[in-house]
């Protein structure tokens, strides 16, 4: 027999609205975990899928004049769509409605009965259609002459619930308290994270009662005709939802290939769920069930907390906190300029670096924007930016053949691995991007102590191949540890230093991979800025997608050359005030490269840097300077200057030049001629 193949699922979802970024949440940790453990060498089995079978469902359906059936493909297909989109690797999409799930609950249904753990009885309580919940008197509340749930969580339904009674089966839950408390006790790491664990273990001591697993319904799957007074009853949507992690890998199958994934893969070896959902179903019932058919216990259960959004919960009825993920990542996308893929990243990264995974958290989508450019952006793209840029500045591309005293870089990258290994382990991904992100912010840090555009000057060429050789490892390393949170993004940079396309986790610190003589691409933005970033902007965006931000609007209506001041006159002076002049952010930049821009006598297109980041800029000094002479110069930058469509290029940014008239040629370019570094403030 092969290696366990590992196995990990997400929860089926209600296929009574589309996915909110409350369901990607769930959806991205997992394809984290998932897409880790390959990396490292596992083969991996990642299930997720729809719920289908539930009254709500068809409630909703038939009040649409639809179909259930009908209703539930088209809303299932939209989930596989969003999941698609987002990049989501899954293995296995199982649906409630299929037969291979049919057929499976009914014979563990029918198992159950044989094994004793069902019985005929009647119920009278009070249920919630939304939820598809029966709730205890105690757990209700009177008002306004209805019932309600008297303390609702984020994610349940505040409408009247409805008094039931009817003929059902009952599962014999009241049976498994001590079992379930043993085993806890004995396997302290299958419950997570510790606050759902000491919350299912005060549930589980509350005292178990038998739960109802029937329903006089005609929408579901049918009770086994062994089950006596089962005809018109269809299973419970909550006990035989539990049941998907079963038949989609292949429990009781005939056929032989998913009954060999099904003896490969069981149990799971991690089951991910938000946390409204964990201690009385996943935590409680779903053990106790398998324990009844004697099926050995999934290996870890662990629950998210939830998103508020802006400070304020998610709600159906307040339209701004419902986030589409899709939707929300090409606004990411048409801010920044960059593709859809890349801005489906971004908000990959956000999701798991902006709170613990266990926690609750709020979204912001400024929050989320502002995120993308002081990490993404002015961090790891930055860095990026400045190795490819400075390798083929200073060596054609190509990395030298060099040797002297290492930096400290690749080092600091080996030592962080096993902590960030352990850390994607055990779900702490905000931790495992911290401590990238260490290593990102020291290799920029580096550059600047280093100064190799004055090294370069100095002749000490060897010195300056060194940096870069561990630059560029730094960005192999990235590429690599960061591919389970941004895929597309980390391919792309693998394809800028030409890394072999089979990495795999140990690849990360196989510094070989890079070596002397090896060509790279010329740099490419990674993560192109965000140019501005407001509230305003993030929520019309959002809510108006076909329309572009206020910004990009300017950037694309603004002239190719700004219209020449007027000159002041002696009688009225050009005056502003000092207000308006303090607006404006002066700082040194050094050029790093500089070329014509194709069809524009007037135009140079330079990248500098910045020191925090590297931009791209027009400048109309072709006539005047060739490209080369301006290499390696120290700048004067109008730092936040709205940028602007140039040719079809972005201009991020405007030279200062001298002329002796407001309308005359700009041959006096302002330059900086110490050694202060790129960044620096012109006051």
């Amino acid at each position: 027999m092969s290696e366990k193949i590992f196995y990990i699922t997400t929860p089926i979802y209600y296929v009574n609205s589309t996915p909110h970024i409350g369901h990607a949440y769930t959806q991205i940790a997992a394809d984290a975990r998932a897409r880790f453990e390959r990396m490292r060498g596992r083969e991996v089995y990642f299930l997720t899928g729809t719920d289908e079978n539930a009254e709500k469902v068809a409630r909703v359906a038939r009040e649409l004049g639809r179909e259930p059936q009908e209703f539930c493909d088209e809303l299932s297909a939209a989930f596989r769509t969003v999941w698609d989109k987002l990049n989501i690797s899954y293995d296995d999409y199982i649906r409630t409605t299929e037969e291979r799930h049919r057929k499976v609950a009914a014979e563990i249904v029918a198992q159950l009965w044989n094994n004793g753990q069902l019985e005929v009885g009647s119920y009278a309580g009070w249920y919630s259609v939304s939820d598809e919940t029966f709730f205890r008197t105690e757990e209700t509340v009177e008002r306004d002459g209805a019932r309600y749930i008297a303390n609702p969580t984020e994610d349940q339904s505040k409408l009247p619930l409805e008094w039931i009674e009817e003929s059902t089966h009952y599962f014999k839950l009241s049976n498994y308290g001590e079992f379930l408390l043993d085993y806890y006790r004995d396997h302290p790491d299958v419950l997570g994270p510790e606050s759902r664990r000491n919350e299912t273990l005060s549930y589980i001591r509350s005292g178990l009662r038998d739960t109802s697993i029937s329903r006089g319904l005609d929408w579901g799957i049918a009770l086994p005709p062994v089950v006596p007074q089962g005809q018109g009853h269809v299973i419970y949507v909550w006990f035989e939802a539990l049941m998907n992690y079963l038949s989609a890998p292949g429990y009781l199958s005939d056929d032989p290939k998913r009954r060999e994934l099904f003896e490969r893969c069981w149990p799971p070896d991690l089951q991910l769920m938000s946390k409204d959902i964990f201690t009385r179903f996943h935590a409680t019932l779903w053990p106790a069930m398998l324990s009844a058919i004697n099926v050995p216990l999934p290996r870890a259960l662990f629950a998210h907390g939830f998103w508020t959004v802006n400070g304020r919960k998610m709600s159906k009825r307040d339209p701004e906190t419902i986030i589409e993920p899709v939707a929300f990542a090409g606004h990411i996308a048409k801010l920044a300029g960059c593709d859809f893929e890349t801005g489906v990243d971004a908000l990959r990264y956000y999701s798991l670096r902006e709170v613990t995974f266990g926690s609750d958290g709020d979204f912001s989508r400024v929050g989320c924007l502002n995120r993308y450019n002081s990490d993404l952006a002015n961090g790891l793209g930055n860095l990026v930016n400045r190795a490819l840029s400075m390798l083929h500045q200073y060596f054609e591309g190509v990395i030298p053949d060099v040797v002297g005293a290492q930096l400290g870089l690749l080092q600091s990258a080996e030592d962080a691995g096993p902590d960030i290994a352990e850390d994607f382990s055990t779900l702490n991904y905000s931790g495992a991007l911290n401590r990238i992100w260490e290593v990102v912010a020291l290799g920029n840090r580096v550059i600047e102590e280093q100064k190799p555009w004055a090294r370069i000057k100095a002749g000490e060429t060897n010195e300056v191949g060194m940096l870069l050789r561990e630059l560029l490892g730094v960005c192999q390393w990235c590429s690599v540890t960061l591919a389970p949170i941004m895929p597309h993004a980390m391919n792309r940079l693998r394809s800028l230093i030409a890394l072999p396309d089979a990495v795999t986790w140990n690849n990360a610190i196989a510094w070989n991979l890079l070596p002397a003589g090896h060509t790279c691409l010329p740099p490419q933005p990674l993560f192109p800025r965000i140019p501005k970033i407001t509230e305003e902007i993030a929520m019309e965006i959002e809510t108006n997608p076909d329309a572009a931000a206020p910004v990009a609007a300017s950037q694309t209506a603004a002239p190719a050359t700004e219209a020449p001041a007027a000159e002041p006159t002696a009688e009225k002076p050009n005056y502003i005030e000092y207000a308006d002049f303090a607006k404006v952010q002066l700082r040194t930049a050094r050029v790093l490269s500089a070329e014509r821009v194709p069809k524009a006598d007037k135009l140079l297109r330079l990248q500098v840097d910045l020191g925090t980041e590297q931009r791209q800029i027009l400048a109309g000094l072709a006539q005047y300077w060739e490209p080369e002479a301006l290499v390696g110069k120290t700048v004067v930058v109008v730092a936040n200057l709205a940028p602007r469509q140039m040719r079809g290029f972005e201009s991020q940014g405007m030279l200062l030049a001298a002329s002796e008239t407001a309308d005359g040629p700009p041959g006096g370019l302002v330059t900086i001629d110490t050694d202060l570094p790129p960044g620096s403030v012109i006051r």
